[in-house]
């Protein structure tokens, strides 16, 4: 290398570590909160859950719709802040939102079970949102996990669904190249259900960063790289903050899950059981919309999309976003066609 061109690295190796130096003291005095951008009251807490409201300045005749997040995340990235919200979306588009807000697991709960999340929780926060809004029938949004948690329920209560949404959401868990089934293979999940032990989350976050070990590293110095103006700091911790964030799991749920969901695939093959009840996709007579992603890595779009052969054509309709998995939820795109989209399908009045 002539003494120009090491010249030249050194003097940009020198920039990149002063910027580096700033974006690192910013990031520290940065008070990014975690908590919800909305205005949110608490309408009821159980054992396992909590029951949100998102206020709305004008809820009267919206139509109300009920959130079921993940489990193995926090939901703060549906209402990270008014640029990125799904809930503002389904707000702006006339829908009355609420969320199942999972509590933290404690030692407690290790030996619940996966019927307590799909049956009760669920169904009681159905419930609740039927009395307290006067509808018979409520809107169920799933989301990853927590889509499976609601297509569940909406399989074995169909009458108290009115519309089901799902996003991003496994149906078949052995379609489509996904990583953590081929993690999933060889562990004996029934040796924890049997024995159960809640799971770390710290765990869990490493085991979304190993499906994709640079991911942090090149956004972050993407951000390193990008002047004050271009660079939305609060909004790029809140992103970190929440992918860092895994709660831990409570045991047996967590090994049934992935033992008859990921390893036998029991949904889609029929064999899904939750207190003797069987979960059966043929159930689904009420609107279905199922969104996924086309570049998703965690939950492939193979798996979402083999829902449409188990749902009458008539009640089925698919959305595909040109992005990836989280991208669904806060890019710029989707914020701007995709979930509004998805609001007016909730908030449609055909049955």
């Amino acid at each position: 290398m002539s003494d120009r061109k090491r010249g030249d690295v050194e003097a940009e190796l020198a920039r990149f570590r002063e910027r580096y130096l700033v974006f690192n003291r910013e990031a520290a005095a940065n008070p990014a909160s975690t908590d919800f951008a909305s205005d949110n009251r608490l309408v009821e807490e159980q054992g396992a859950f909590q029951l949100r409201e998102f206020v709305d300045a004008e809820p009267r005749g919206k139509v109300p719709v009920l959130i079921v997040y993940s489990h193995v995340n926090r939901p703060d990235i549906i209402d990270l802040d008014h640029a990125h919200s799904l809930v503002q979306r389904l707000q702006e588009t006339g829908n009355r939102v609420f969320l199942v807000d999972w509590q933290r697991t404690t030692e407690a709960d290790k030996d619940n079970d996966l019927s307590l999340y799909v049956l009760d929780a669920v169904g009681e926060a159905m419930a609740r949102v039927s009395a307290l809004t006067g509808h018979q029938r409520i809107n169920l949004a799933g989301i990853c996990q927590g889509g499976t948690f609601a297509l569940s329920h909406a399989c074995l209560r169909p009458q108290s669904v009115r519309r089901l949404a799902l996003l991003v959401t496994p149906v078949d868990f052995h379609r489509g190249d996904s990583l953590i089934r081929h993690w999933s293979r060889k562990v004996h999940f029934d040796r924890l259900a049997a024995h159960p032990v809640n799971i770390p989350g710290g765990l869990i976050t490493l085991m979304f960063q190993f499906a994709r070990p640079f991911d942090d590293l090149r956004r972050h110095v993407k951000l390193i790289g990008l002047g004050d103006e271009e660079r939305d700091l609060a909004f790029s911790l809140r992103m970190d903050r929440w992918a860092h964030d895994c709660p831990d799991q409570p045991g047996r749920a967590f090994a049934q899950f992935m033992g008859r969901l990921y390893q036998d695939n029991a949904l889609v093959e029929g064999t899904l059981q939750l207190r003797g009840e069987p979960v059966n996709l043929s159930r689904l007579d009420m609107p279905v919309l199922n969104v996924f992603a086309d570049n998703d890595h965690l939950v492939p779009p193979e798996s979402s999309a083999a829902l449409g052969d188990y749902v009458d054509a008539q009640h089925y309709r698919e959305m595909r976003f040109c992005g990836g998995h989280i991208g669904l939820m806060v890019s710029a795109r989707a914020q701007a066609k995709l979930l509004p989209d998805v609001g007016r399908w909730l908030a449609s009045e055909q049955e």
